[in-house]
């Protein structure tokens, strides 16, 4: 890692002063090569393409995706391999085509592999009897007769399949070339390098996805493309075959199947066959044991979901599921939660430690096998935990599926003594949720960075038999799906913080071409910090979230958003026309479907605020809000209408018009407030930046101090604007020559539309006088005598010591970003997380760092210096809404200032039982748990404030220092000026 490397922490890497670092996301090298000439073995060229040869002892999922390489090659080279199915003896017995040959095959049940083993011509040593493993290469002299072969081998099913895919996303064809219709690369030829190449085993054993909370979206697109079954439901083989195809070609081998309405093993009878023979192993949701749907329960079960009362009919009820499913591939459900996924209000711990027990017996009755071989998972959702911290005793088989709390942030990590269990442990993790306090369902709203930050964490603390995310719908979640898998399958080509920004390059530019790569990668980084604000659900809370007043807040989120509309438009209007499909799909369309949702309740507050300063433009911010609404169902229907309406049906989810936990049942536009009557007092209105009052209400109005370290995105400004229809002129004098207007004389004018000018006040530091002083503005309506306002401009052209270096108060305010500490410089004491949370980025405990002692340990250090006179002070720290996830360890974090008494702050409320904490819902839904600590009178000048951190599960962003100015706000002060 280079010097400047952001792990590192340091300011000149926050500063952009490193010119680069070496990618931290560890890519493969290529195995092939695609020019007319080159060395290793020509696999394919014009007209030219591979014959597959696959051994008929081989697993016949092996032949299965044997064919998909086949049909692989013709769509990046326009002629498909031919797939031939033949032993070892016959082969070598042929006269062998002169087109290149791919020997297909695992280690053990390919005679094909195990005849090139026993030759000597393979070495499979690496890679037989390991778990989900394979390597590929070029051969040569296989045999007599033939120069080379380029072989894929697998050390099982899984193995050899993800081999093949893994050619074929080198070659050029994505994982989501169905899902999110990427394209292939086109090639005239392909050769393979002679080199070999090995992965696996993966990081996480069962790795997948669960399709939930599908309806309207999915299952009405399910309905209108897909044969129902006889219990109504499209999700039939044909439907699970695109699902079992993306989830091998991500290197996943798990499902959760939908299950609202529907019932995956009655609703196909060659649902359970058809998974087991792609490799797929199914299972069933947290609430559904044995292998049985929530549906089935309605629709078979004799008696209650109860076992207090109903012991036999559930007993009966389970053992069936297990008697069905034997012969396929599944990890058991364990455990019993309360009929319709809610908790039960007969359950104990001891009836869940008979039932567990119980379950094992049918498990091994049924099956004929051992315990210690039948893959099984009790999941940790909700009220679960509760059971388990009783001292329950369960078989050590069961792996501890634990969960987050539906917001992305892991509600517990495995003590040692779980960790020692044979079964392990695992997460269920969500991308998608229904319920409190408010759902999430309609597009992306995920931050990879969080992703990574809190699964990376769950690996490291032990979470390593199952990882499963939830995914809604599946489309709109492609991106996060994406990044769940790949950590999932190789953790450690994820080490490094900054390996999420470089995952995210590679992966944009096999989906969208190397050009379009990096900035595809900045826009949906960009787009995760934004959505980390504030979920489009959420939006409709009252009063609006972002501060209309203070900060500019409001408008600054706004103007983030219309900025990457315009990038993510322009790199789309660059693209090829059968790459935009699948760029709109990822990337635009949830960019300019989020703009507009922003557009929609930002406009709406601020038309509130304008409409009580009686300007006219009020009612224009109302129109746009109501046009915005209705471009919000264009952009649905051009969804719908893409590749022929292929994906009609998706994005009918409602997500405007929230009121409570559930959606609602239509859209709705907030209402905006317009200006009616004519203006009582004057046709010229005047506001200012963060005023409180405006004229002709208050003839003189007072601008925040302007000094030299404001932060660099918030100016002093002064709009001018009309109050009814007319138009007048305006000038802006000032009595200082070091302090100027922009716009200072203009006219304001309804019929022409320029109803609001703002003029940003800037200031000649080098003019302007050492100490403070006082400007004053005169705006005087031109037009009507006797009409003039004036705004107080103060001046603090203030200095600090030439040796001071660190942050310097504003309007009585220090804010810090977390990751701008003087100290450490070692990533063995924190780690810098960049691109996390809602402004800039995180910082935490390096994962399993032992916990700290108040005042003991690593610090973080953040000098600072002040000119208001002794007061009162207090210090704000802004975390991650992490959970207490070390069990009897909860979060906490210990301030000091300048060597002063320790303050020791546990900002996650402890819980009993398995409830949410206090505070938790405003917590997610802000995404930031926000802490204000007093810490006694500050004099003027230097300062030194302190943060440890005690606990390696949380994640502080930002440290305010308020002598009495901070306001009111979502994201806290903008972060203040440094001298450097």
């Amino acid at each position: 890692m280079a010097p400047c490397s952001r792990l590192l922490g340091i300011v000149a890497a926050a500063l952009g002063l490193c010119a680069s670092s070496e990618a931290a996301y560890k890519q493969k090298s290529p195995a092939f090569t695609y020019t007319s000439a080159a060395t290793g073995l020509q696999l394919g060229g014009p007209s030219l393409a591979p014959e597959i040869r696959v051994a008929p002892d081989d697993l016949p999922g092996v032949i299965r995706a044997a064919n998909d390489l086949a049909a692989d090659f013709g769509r990046v080279l326009g002629v498909n391999g031919t797939v031939v199915v033949a032993d070892w003896s016959a082969t070598i017995a042929q006269k062998l085509p002169s087109r290149p040959i791919i020997i297909v095959g695992t280690v053990g049940k390919s005679s094909l592999i195990d005849g090139l083993v026993s030759s000597k011509k393979l070495d499979t040593a690496a890679i037989a009897k390991k778990w989900e493993t394979f390597s590929y290469q070029v051969t040569a002299t296989p045999w007599d007769g033939r120069d080379a072969v380029f072989v894929i081998a697998g050390s099982d099913l899984r193995g050899t399949v993800f081999g093949i895919y893994d050619v074929t996303e080198q070659i050029g064809v994505s994982p989501w070339h169905y899902w999110a219709d990427v394209p292939p690369t086109k090639r005239e030829y392909i050769w393979a390098r002679n080199s070999s190449h090995t992965e696996g085993p993966p990081s996480i054993k069962f790795r997948g996805i669960f399709l939930n909370d599908e309806a309207p979206a999915l299952t009405g697109w399910g309905k209108a493309n897909f044969k129902q079954s006889q219990y109504g439901s499209a999700f039939v083989t044909e439907f699970y075959k695109h699902i079992f195809d993306l989830v091998l070609r991500l290197k996943g081998n798990y499902v959760w199947p939908a299950m609202w309405s529907s019932m995956f093993y009655l609703d196909d009878p060659k649902n359970g066959p058809a998974a087991t023979e792609y490799g797929i192993f199914m299972g069933t949701s947290h609430h559904e044991p044995m292998a049985r749907a929530d549906k089935e329960q309605g629709r078979f079960l004799k008696g209650s979901w109860d076992w207090k009362s109903n012991k036999a009919g559930v007993q009966s009820f389970m053992d069936e599921g297990a008697t069905r499913s034997k012969n396929w591939s599944t990890v058991y459900t364990l455990g019993m939660r309360g009929s319709g996924d809610a908790a039960s209000a007969t359950l104990s711990s001891s009836a869940l430690e008979e039932i567990i027990s119980w379950q094992q017996s049918s498990l091994t009755k049924a099956l004929g096998k051992p315990l210690s071989e039948i893959p099984q998972a009790w999941v940790m959702y909700k009220e679960v935990p509760g059971y388990w911290s009783n001292g329950m005793k369960v078989s050590d088989d069961v792996t501890l599926l634990w969960s987050d709390d539906n917001r992305g942030n892991i509600r517990r990590i495995p003590t040692d003594a779980e960790l020692r269990r044979a079964g392990g442990s695992g997460m269920y993790y969500h991308f998608d949720y229904v319920g409190d306090p408010r759902n999430y369902k309609w597009i992306n709203t995920i931050q990879l960075q969080k992703t990574w930050e809190q699964m990376t964490l769950a690996h490291d603390s032990g979470n390593k038999n199952i990882w499963i995310a939830n995914v809604g719908d599946l489309k709109a979640l492609e991106l996060p799906t994406a990044h769940f898998m790949a950590l999932a399958w190789d953790r450690d080509s994820f080490s490094d913080p900054d390996s999420t920004r470089d995952w995210l390059k590679a992966w944009s530019g096999r989906q969208f071409g190397e050009a379009a790569a990096e900035a595809a990668a900045s826009i949906m980084t960009t787009y995760g910090k934004l959505t980390a604000r504030m979920k489009y659900e959420d939006l409709s809370r009252s009063p609006f979230a972002f501060s209309t007043a203070n900060y500019d807040e409001a408008d600054l989120n706004y103007k983030e958003w219309v900025d990457l509309l315009a990038k993510a438009q322009a790199v789309y209007d660059s693209l090829s026309a059968d790459v935009q499909d699948s760029f709109f799909e990822i990337v635009l369309h949830p960019v300019l479907a989020g703009k507009t949702v922003f557009e929609i309740y930002s406009k709406v507050a601020i038309s509130a605020v304008y409409a009580k300063e009686h300007r006219v433009s009020a009612n224009q911010f109302t129109k746009d809000a109501a046009a915005a609404f209705t471009a919000d169902q264009a952009i649905t229907k051009r969804f719908h209408t893409l590749k022929n309406g292929k994906w009609n049906h998706f994005m009918d989810q409602t997500h405007l018009g929230y009121n409570n936990w559930q959606e609602p049942s239509s859209n709705s536009v907030p209402k905006g407030t317009s200006v009616s009557g004519s203006a009582t007092n004057a046709l010229m209105g005047v506001s200012i930046q963060a005023g409180s009052s405006a004229f002709p209400g208050s003839a003189k109005l007072t601008l925040s101090a302007v000094t030299p370290f404001d932060p660099p995105n918030i100016d002093r400004w002064i709009d001018v604007y009309i109050r009814d229809t007319g138009s007048f002129s305006y000038s802006i004098t000032s009595n200082a020559t070091f302090v100027s207007v922009t716009n200072a004389r203009q006219t304001v004018s309804t019929s022409s539309g320029s109803t609001d000018i703002r003029s940003v006040v800037t200031v000649d530091w080098k003019a302007a006088p050492a100490g403070s002083s006082v400007v004053t503005l005169t705006i005087t309506n031109l037009n009507q005598t006797g009409t003039t306002a004036t705004v107080i401009v103060p001046v603090e052209n203030l200095s600090v010591p030439s040796d001071f270096k660190g942050h310097v108060e504003t309007d009585r305010t220090v804010s810090i970003e977390a990751e701008h500490f003087s100290k450490p410089a070692s990533a063995s004491e924190y780690v810098v997380v960049p691109d996390f949370g809602r402004t800039l980025s995180g910082v935490r405990l390096p994962p399993k760092f032992a916990s700290q002692s108040p005042g003991k340990g690593p610090v973080l250090v953040y000098p600072f210096y002040t000119f208001t006179n002794s007061v009162d002070a207090s210090v704000t720290v802004y975390l991650a809404p992490s959970e207490n996830a070390t069990p009897n360890s909860p979060n906490r974090y210990t301030i000091s200032v300048d060597g002063g008494g320790l303050t020791t702050v546990q900002p996650v409320p402890a819980t009993s039982g398995s409830s949410q904490p206090a505070g938790w819902a405003d917590a997610v839904i802000r995404n930031a748990y926000v802490k204000a600590s007093k810490v006694g009178k500050l004099a003027p000048g230097k300062h030194e404030l302190k943060v440890y951190l005690l606990e390696s599960t949380m994640v502080i962003t930002k440290v305010v220092v308020d002598l009495g100015g901070v306001k009111s706000s979502l994201l806290g002060p903008p972060e203040s000026g440094r001298a450097v």
